[in-house]
Formats: C-alpha cells, sequence, structure tokens
C-alpha cells in the first residue's frame, strides 16, 4: 500500500475510534450541505416548472397598453372589435379586470376574484370545460351576467360539481347581482391554492364577459380599459407582433405619437428569471452560514485531536516522520470527515427537495454540475478547515510533544 493508502487508514481509523465525536464534526457541514442544496434544486424546478408551462401553451398573450401621460384615450368595445378585423392571425383582442366580491354557498360567505375577460379566453391554458360551456361574443356585447367556475368552486357554491344552470347572487361594494353558471372548468393549481386547503380562507376565481365588471361597477365601459390582450397561436407570435402595434394606432388614431406600447408573454422573462435568481441566492447564502459554523466544528474538533495526539505525533516524528507526513494525514482526516458529511447532506438534501416539489407540484430538477460542486465544497472545507490544526501538528516539536502527557 501506497503513502496515500496509508495516509487514508490512518485517518479512518482516527474516525473511527471517535464516533461519536466524528458524527457531531460532520453534523454541522451535512445540515449546510442538505440546507443549500435544498434550496437550489427546488429553485431549479420552480424554473423549470414555470418555463414549462408556458412551453405548453398553445396560445400565448401580446400585452398592448396606453401611455396615459400621451393621450387620454381609452380601449372601446368597437376598438377592440376594429384590431380583431384588422388581424387574421389572433384570435381575438380583449382586456382583462378584476372585482372583488361576496357568494353565500350550501355552508359558508365565499370571496369572489372575478376576472372579466373576452370570450377568447377559452383557448388559454387553464381553461378546460368539464361542464357546460365558456360565455360567448353574444354574452359579452349583451352584458349577460353569467360565468364560468372552478369545480371546487361549483362544489362549495352548490354542494355538486355538475352545477351548469345554477345561480347565486354576488355582492360588490352595495351591488348585488344574480350570475347564472354556463360552464364549469377543471381546477388548476392555482384554484387548489386558493380554494382553502393551505388553511387559508377559501377564494375562488369566476370568469365573467368584461362588460360585467363596469356595469355591476357603475362606470363607463368606453373610458376603462388602457390595456388589453391579443390571443394568439404561438405559431403566429412573431407576425402577430410586427403587425399589432401598427393597427392599433390606426384603429385608436395614435399612429406617430408614441403611446402605444406593445409586451410578449413567452415563458419567464428575463427579469423575472433574475429575481427568482437572486431570491435563491440570498436563501442560499443564508442557509450556507451553517457551513460556515460546520467547518468551524472541524478545525474545533481537529484541534482537540491534535492535542490529544500529541505524545503519538512526538514518537512518529522522532522515528523519522516528515512535517508532510503529519501535515497530510490530519488534511486527510479533515477531507473524510467533510467528505462524508457532504454525502450525507447530498442525499438529505434530494430528498427533502423531492418532497417539497411532490407537495408544491414544482419540477423535480438535478444538476449534476450541482452535485459535483457540493461534493467539491464540502471537501474544500475541510481542507480549508484543516490546515490550522494539521500545521499546528507538523510544526510539533518531538522532544516537546515525548514530553507532553
Amino acid at each position: 500500500m501506497g503513502k496515500a493508502g496509508e495516509y487514508l487508514k490512518s485517518a479512518i481509523a482516527s474516525i473511527r475510534n471517535n464516533k461519536g465525536r466524528s458524527l457531531l464534526t460532520m453534523l454541522g457541514i451535512i445540515i449546510g450541505i442538505a440546507s443549500v442544496l435544498t434550496i437550489l434544486v427546488i429553485g431549479d424546478g420552480l424554473k423549470a416548472t414555470a418555463n414549462g408551462q408556458f412551453e405548453d401553451m398553445d396560445v400565448l398573450t401580446i400585452d398592448v397598453s396606453i401611455d396615459e401621460s400621451k393621450t387620454d384615450k381609452c380601449f372601446t368595445p368597437e376598438n377592440m372589435a376594429a384590431v380583431e378585423r384588422g388581424m387574421s392571425s389572433i384570435y381575438g383582442f380583449g382586456p382583462s379586470i378584476n372585482m372583488v366580491g361576496t357568494a353565500d354557498g350550501k355552508k359558508d360567505s365565499y370571496t369572489l376574484f372575478f376576472t372579466g375577460v373576452s370570450d377568447v379566453k377559452r383557448f388559454t391554458t387553464g381553461n378546460k370545460i368539464v361542464h357546460g360551456r365558456y360565455f360567448t361574443r353574444d354574452d359579452v356585447d349583451e352584458c349577460n351576467y353569467v360565468c364560468v367556475i372552478s369545480q371546487g368552486a361549483a362544489t362549495a357554491l352548490f354542494g355538486y360539481e355538475e352545477a351548469v344552470g345554477e345561480t347565486f347572487e354576488a355582492t360588490v361594494g352595495e351591488k348585488t347581482k344574480e350570475f347564472t353558471v354556463v360552464g364549469i372548468r377543471e381546477d388548476t393549481s392555482m384554484d387548489k391554492s386558493y380554494a382553502g386547503q393551505y388553511g387559508n380562507d377559501p377564494v375562488f376565481m369566476p370568469d365573467i364577459p368584461y362588460t360585467v365588471v363596469p356595469d355591476m361597477c357603475d362606470k363607463d365601459v368606453n373610458n376603462m380599459f388602457t390595456s388589453a390582450s391579443a390571443y394568439v397561436h404561438k405559431d403566429n407570435k412573431d407576425e402577430a407582433q410586427a403587425k399589432i402595434k401598427s393597427v392599433v394606432e390606426n384603429v385608436m388614431g395614435l399612429r406617430g405619437e408614441s403611446a402605444i406600447k406593445v409586451k410578449s408573454t413567452e415563458g419567464m422573462s428575463t427579469v423575472e428569471e433574475t429575481i427568482l435568481d437572486v431570491i435563491t441566492s440570498v436563501v442560499s447564502l443564508i442557509a450556507s452560514i451553517s457551513l460556515l459554523v460546520g467547518g468551524i466544528g472541524v478545525m474545533n474538533i481537529m484541534t482537540v485531536s491534535v492535542t490529544e495526539r500529541t505524545r503519538e505525533i512526538g514518537i512518529r516524528k522522532s522515528l523519522g516522520a516528515r512535517t508532510s507526513s503529519i501535515l497530510t494525514q490530519f488534511l486527510a482526516e479533515a477531507a473524510i470527515l467533510t467528505s462524508i458529511g457532504g454525502i450525507i447532506g447530498i442525499i438529505l438534501g434530494l430528498l427533502f427537495a423531492k418532497i417539497v416539489c411532490m407537495v408544491a407540484e414544482f419540477g423535480f430538477v438535478v444538476n449534476p454540475l450541482l452535485i459535483a460542486g457540493v461534493v467539491a465544497i464540502s471537501t474544500g472545507i475541510g481542507l480549508f478547515f484543516g490546515i490550522y490544526p494539521a500545521r499546528r501538528a507538523a510544526k510539533l516539536n518531538p522532544i516537546d510533544a515525548l514530553r507532553s502527557e
């Protein structure tokens, strides 16, 4: 067996002879590695899930807004219909507006977060109709008080899922109106998270014709909307985006005034991804403090080990052991401790991340380079924090070491 093998054998023997102390030494490393890895894997899973959801969408939106500092014009229903006629590459063009109300169900009163949209919202992901239908263009034009609700909302409000044709009264401010359910859509992950399954009060999110919102709030539908979205198939996105600004400017009579802004919704934006990366990095940095604590623990325990083995070191040096041999032996012991702790931390970190991703319905994405980096970091910690006690052991005077008790 070569010198390297002897060093490893000696280091492993020392660790086995002090199992309890070795375990406590590794604990800080295990916690630190597991914490950092869990956070990084969850962050990667969240980004992958968000981008994957956008990639699965056949219908994307192109958001168009009016700069209110340059004009006081708003999108009217006639304007939006004209934009649709001027663009054959889109399914439709309409606003999205919210209002909050309450409604009494079979057992309780519930908060309703209404979303007023155009009928073309039915093409987007998350609107799979399981009973009935989505509301129509006639419903929008005639300001019909109809709605599409989720499966969970139907069960809460009426006691059963197939509630097409049922009616309920909703109150917004001081105004109460009766809505007719025309469709039940499949619950989305957002519906489930808002439905009270995490202990919060249930909030349901019906879709309604956007014309209902100004009517319910006693506002003018022609003087309310400064933004709207074009719904377009992803294969036609580039063509639609190149043309829509010009069409909207012509319809609104705003050509040359730079009052129209266009933004495409496709995947996570650079800003959103950067924010998520920053949050992940900050939380990982906080978690990595435990790695620093673990490294200090390694240095502390190795220093104690040097003190306990001073006489052994003196004997070895008196028999001709080189300073570099003593240094290497103690560094090997520190590296083994942190490497084992790192491996255990990786296993626990991946396990915790898997559980969180399953519960939160995130993708579970493991980057092999990340794992390799974590192993390198844990070993590096052992070497870095093991240098001081190893150098202290290597520099002991043989005569002084032999005299120690």
